[in-house]
């Protein structure tokens, strides 16, 4: 039995039609399940929380979706996961190599014995904590994303299948607006560095963040690590020649860009920093703490 958790309304209505194409392929191959839709923000991670789900839980709808699933789970035991991407960035199926296509993605998830145990981090800030699927940051890059979800283009980008411009749209307002800061860095193995004009600082469990930046090339969710970027001290005009690179993973040679390999990482910022998780706003903090969690999820590839 398939468990499908449904979120109609990823990418402005596009997981209402994904899952009508879905749902009809399941009558036609007389598969049985059970779906939920769900009706308003913050049910995904109530429905986690419940401990009620077993088995195959397959989702419906973007990362930010996936980021309330699992920040709602106590365990991941019992649990095989399968994803069916609808969202803007859709970066946890790009990390993960899962078909984009949602005929693909359910035929994948019907017919594979494949299975990855995948690491999920953790991120704790001003007494909130939230897991995470692809990344969680401070500074910049989570700035870019909550402009981005209020931002009223978004709506109208989503509907013609060009989300991913909302994020460069914001990404350069936000370049010009916003103000670096000071930061100090504290790794598990312990590493500290300090820097006085910050961008963004952000721990990767996949590659990719922002809808397709390759921050952290090498970042691996099987490999039991983080990887934790740290931009800093590039001229603003760099920095928009700098960025495209960055889809690549090409922007790492740059001068200012610090790459690190850790456990556990902690950000303390000279001031209070807007914090992501999965492209997700969660805070404004100073004190900001990544881990990993200490089970990993099953998935279906």
């Amino acid at each position: 039995m398939y468990h499908f958790i449904v979120n109609p309304s990823s990418s402005s209505g596009k997981g209402l039609a994904v899952w009508t194409k879905v749902e009809a392929i399941l009558s036609q191959k007389h598969i049985k399940y059970r779906a939920t839709l769900l009706e308003h923000p913050g049910e995904a991670r109530e429905i986690a929380a419940s401990g009620t789900l077993k088995g195959k839980v397959i989702l419906v709808g973007g990362d930010g979706t996936i980021n309330e699933f699992l920040s709602g789970l106590s365990s991941f035991e019992g649990i095989t996961f399968g994803y069916i991407p609808t969202g803007s960035g859709n970066d946890f199926a790009r990390g993960m190599r899962l078909p984009a296509a949602p005929a693909e993605a359910l035929e994948k998830i019907l017919t594979s014995r494949r299975r990855r145990y995948i690491n999920i981090g953790t991120v704790s800030a001003d007494g909130i904590s939230r897991s995470f699927a692809v990344s969680s940051g401070a500074g910049y890059d989570a700035a870019v994303c909550h402009e981005a979800d209020r931002d009223q283009a978004k709506e109208l980008l989503n509907r013609f299948r060009a989300g991913k411009l909302i994020y460069f749209k914001n990404a350069l307002k936000m370049l010009f607006s916003m103000k670096t800061f000071s930061l100090r860095l504290v790794l598990d193995n312990g590493t500290l560095r300090s820097w006085d004009k910050v961008y963004f600082a952000a721990a990767m469990n996949t590659k990719y963040e922002g809808g397709g930046f390759r921050f952290c090339p090498d970042a691996d969710p099987t490999d039991d690590m983080l990887d934790v970027i740290v931009a800093e001290g590039i001229p603003k005009l760099i920095v928009l020649l700098v960025l495209p690179t960055a889809f690549f993973g090409l922007h790492r040679y740059c001068r200012g860009v610090h790459i690190y390999r850790c456990k556990k990482a902690r950000l303390l910022c000279g001031t209070g920093q807007c914090v992501h998780t999965d492209g997700e706003h969660v805070t404004f903090a100073k004190d900001i703490s990544f881990s990993l969690r200490s089970e990993k999820l099953k998935l279906i590839v």
